[in-house]
């Protein structure tokens, strides 16, 4: 299948003009173009522009507010309770971590439960501002139920993603970056979008709770936790600890991301950040990070692989590869926002 490559300068400006046309202001709709446009470029497809449509559109209707600050609304020294006023989720998320940062920098360590949120993208986005700044962030999120929980055929759980950061010294931060499903269902919905007939079994299960390979039964039915047991167990946890504290819906609650343009998500987040530098000096962390990471890269590759990778090192290595070569957008993709950009005003770049 070919595809077309554009540099990630080009798509984020398309991409911020258009959400400005769909309603958001200057800095939101950069925000939320800088957020898909670098999963593009780590080769996150699935949260990528293939998502521009949805995000454009619940902006249009009205379910996605423009224009909304995050309102602390209790706070401890180092906690803070949140409404995110239904705002862009990447806006309001960066805001936060913001926040969250700034008190760690007076308090050590700081962490927020967010309500009345909305999808806010790759979690990484939000954990490396805190590496940046030479802390350990922390990202969590529910999202519409998608996934069955162990022994169970009905989806009540999110593919609740977790992302974690830590700054590395010579060596970028390692970057947790994960769904709770065996995979995210965007991946699923690319699939089916781009007419692919299977995809690997262990991925989702069909209506009945059976295990499956077509991308369109898959749809109709549910993901899988990823790991059995440890994956459930830990959707679960980040439900609770996204909405439990927040009072936004669990996952079993929320409105559908994709399908429901009337009502808003009210997702839950929990962010945060450590500052590494109360405890001991960066420098020296930073020494102990390469001493650790050095230790995995020196480890002996096993059959059929070149070497060992830390978490978040290949997605840095593509984006690196695509900021220099272009980010490649398959047919399906480019069509849908050739189209979008009709819609709204805005050429798609050819």
């Amino acid at each position: 299948m070919s595809q077309t490559r554009l540099s990630a300068a080009t798509l984020k400006d398309f991409t911020t003009r258009l959400l400005q046309s769909a309603g958001l202001s200057a800095a939101e709709a950069a925000c939320l173009a800088g957020n898909l446009v670098l999963a593009n470029l780590r080769g996150v497809d699935s949260h990528g522009l293939m998502r521009l449509r949805t995000y454009a559109t619940r902006v249009k209707c009205g379910v996605v507010k423009p224009g909304v600050a995050p309102r602390v609304v209790r706070e401890a020294p180092a906690f803070l309770a949140i409404d995110g006023g239904n705002g862009n989720g990447m806006w309001i998320g960066r805001q936060v971590m913001e926040l969250c940062i700034g008190r760690a920098k007076e308090t050590g360590a700081c962490f927020a439960t967010v309500n009345n949120g909305n999808h806010f993208g790759i979690a990484a986005s939000f954990t490396e501002m805190a590496a940046a700044e030479g802390m350990i962030g922390l990202a969590m999120s529910n999202a519409g139920a998608t996934m069955v929980p162990t022994g169970g055929r009905k989806p009540i759980l999110g593919a609740n993603p977790l992302s974690i950061a830590i700054p590395s010294g010579k060596y970028r931060p390692l970057v947790l970056d994960m769904a709770t499903s065996t995979v995210a269902q965007g991946k699923i919905i690319l699939a089916a979008k781009e007419g692919k007939k299977t995809i690997p079994s262990d991925w989702a299960v069909d209506p009945e709770g059976n295990p499956t390979t077509d991308p369109e039964l898959a749809l109709k039915g549910a993901m899988l936790p990823f790991g059995g047991a440890k994956g459930y167990g830990l959707a679960l946890i980040i439900d609770i600890l996204v909405a439990g504290l927040s009072g936004a819906l669990t996952s079993a609650h929320t409105r559908n991301f994709w399908k429901d343009f009337e009502h808003p998500q009210n997702l839950g987040f929990f962010l945060g950040a450590w500052n590494i530098a109360s405890i001991m000096p960066l420098p020296e962390f930073e020494r102990r990070m390469e001493t650790i990471l050095g230790e995995m890269k020196a480890c002996p590759p096993a059959p059929g692989h070149t070497e060992v990778f830390y978490p978040g090192e290949i997605e840095h290595r593509r984006e690196a590869e695509n900021l220099r070569g272009g980010i490649a957008l398959g047919p399906a993709v480019i069509e849908d926002l050739t189209k979008l950009g009709g819609e709204y005003g805005v050429a798609f770049p050819s």
